[in-house]
């Protein structure tokens, strides 16, 4: 070994041997130092974040930023489409809020999935990468891979938060490992006495991110015993530490230090003050948070967390509210009320407030925001008044860190049921985040592969990016 390659070693501390995977997953030191002298081992360290609103069973591109006026009668639905801030650009005329607010975000229309499986997309939306096999993933999140590259921006808070989980229909960790998971929040922020205790990381997975810095101590040393830059990045084990014990997130998630009139913009209900709890992560540090932003009601159950965009039955009704029972529901079917707002407003009031707050506090430029369902929804009314699981056209909405406000990219034929222009696929949106957060999606060193790792078959998407 010569004297730089010494030199390179002596600096080597734990944190980079967890994230290339030296010697505990395979990857040599020579092998090590060679990406070090190539610049490869660890990505830009921007600040930027990433607030991902993932609309959980799939939001229906014609009853929201792609709307279709001039298609037939059982395609084009019941609403109408609004003049927007933007000269041109039409949305739904449910969403009055975010018409006022379009020069801020950009709508890529011609989104293409390749699976009509809520479980098969779902893992392909949240990792850019489509499963090898059917139910199976294999590709961590967008989240676990920018807090395993990137870590967290501030002591004491996660640097992937999941509210109420990371991602519903995904094993967001995918061959990362349960180390490298989310720190979930679940509970309704609504609610009086909503709070984050200390411990409440599950015991399994703190212990194994001890074991995990364990296994490197008993493989030795990789430079002199004297080096103080191997003896005080036990971050992983640090960071669960911090998280428990700081009270860092637990002020993050006290959402009663917001002013009344903030918290009524946002919704006071479970799904407003979500959205609003993860502006607070970002805000106090957190690197990547995903909000499961749907209403639940209407025939979907009971479920207090989970709500749902499948709306394959009276989708213009349960868009709008649960509180009342449309008249054709069969009276056979269950039907659970829900008194706050349906999909739609909630989605307006919290979206457009969040992007106001994030403006006004100076986190907008440093914040991607992506609003996305798994697919979209069949261009034909099905007989029960709904729209059925369709992957070959949907439609996206990002802003913030360096995305063009204003603008829309691409376009779906008259009847909204393909891309008439280039389509957009889960891996070019992959690629996308990747670049906004300062990721290299081609080469990247990761724990548990032996060699550099492509994170993204993607191209970032034209046009998106100022």
């Amino acid at each position: 070994m010569g004297h730089d390659d010494a030199m390179m070693a002596e600096h080597l501390d734990r944190r980079a041997a967890l994230q290339v995977g030296t010697g505990l997953f395979g990857l040599s030191l020579p092998s090590y130092l060679a990406a070090a002298r190539a610049g490869q081992v660890l990505p830009d360290r921007r600040e930027y974040s990433c607030l991902f609103l993932f609309l959980a069973g799939g939001i229906s591109h014609f009853e929201s930023w792609d709307p279709k006026p001039d298609a037939p009668v059982g395609i084009r639905g019941l609403w109408n489409p609004q003049s927007t801030n933007v000269p041109g650009t039409f949305i739904t005329e449910k969403m009055p809020l975010l018409a006022q607010m379009m020069d801020k975000v950009a709508i890529v229309r011609s989104w293409k999935g390749n699976s009509g499986s809520h479980g098969d997309a779902s893992k392909h939306v949240m990792s850019g990468v489509s499963p090898r096999v059917s139910g199976q993933q294999f590709y961590p999140n967008f989240g676990c891979i920018a807090s395993t590259l990137l870590g967290g921006r501030r002591p004491g808070i996660p640097s992937y938060v999941g509210v109420p989980v990371a991602a519903r229909y995904t094993s967001p960790t995918g061959f990362l490992g349960p180390a490298y998971a989310a720190f979930d929040i679940g509970g309704d922020p609504n609610s009086r006495d909503f709070k984050i205790d200390g411990l409440r990381l599950p015991r399994d997975r703190f212990e194994t991110r001890r074991s995990l810095l364990d296994q490197i101590d008993n493989l030795g040393r990789l430079a002199a015993e004297s080096s103080t830059s191997l003896t005080v990045h036990d971050d992983l084990y640090q960071e669960a530490v911090t998280t428990l014990t700081s009270g860092a997130i637990q002020r993050a998630a006290n959402l009663e230090e917001e002013p009344l009139a903030i918290r009524q913009k946002y919704g006071l209900n479970i799904y407003g003050q979500r959205a609003l709890l993860a502006r607070r992560m970002i805000e106090a540090g957190a690197r990547f948070v995903t909000v499961n932003h749907a209403v639940q009601g209407g025939l979907f159950g009971k479920g207090k967390t989970n709500g749902t965009w499948d709306n394959h039955g009276w989708l213009f009704d349960s868009m709008m509210s649960f509180a009342s029972r449309p008249a054709a529901v069969p009276k056979k079917s269950t039907w659970h009320n829900y008194k706050g707002p349906g999909n739609l407003p909630q989605l307006d009031m919290s979206l457009t407030s969040l992007l106001t707050d994030l403006e006004e506090r100076g986190l907008l430029d440093t914040t991607l925001v992506v609003a996305m369902g798994e697919f979209g929804r069949t261009p034909k009314i099905n007989k029960t008044a709904g729209r059925d699981h369709y992957p070959r056209a949907g439609n996206v909405l990002l802003a913030g860190a360096g995305v063009k406000g204003g603008v829309v990219i691409g376009a779906t034929d008259r009847n909204g049921a393909a891309p008439s222009t280039r389509a957009w696929s889960p891996a070019d949106f992959g690629a996308s985040i990747y670049h906004a957060l300062g990721i290299d999606a081609e080469t990247t060193f990761l724990p548990r592969l032996p060699r550099p790792t492509k994170l993204s078959d993607g191209k970032v998407i034209d046009g998106l990016f100022a």
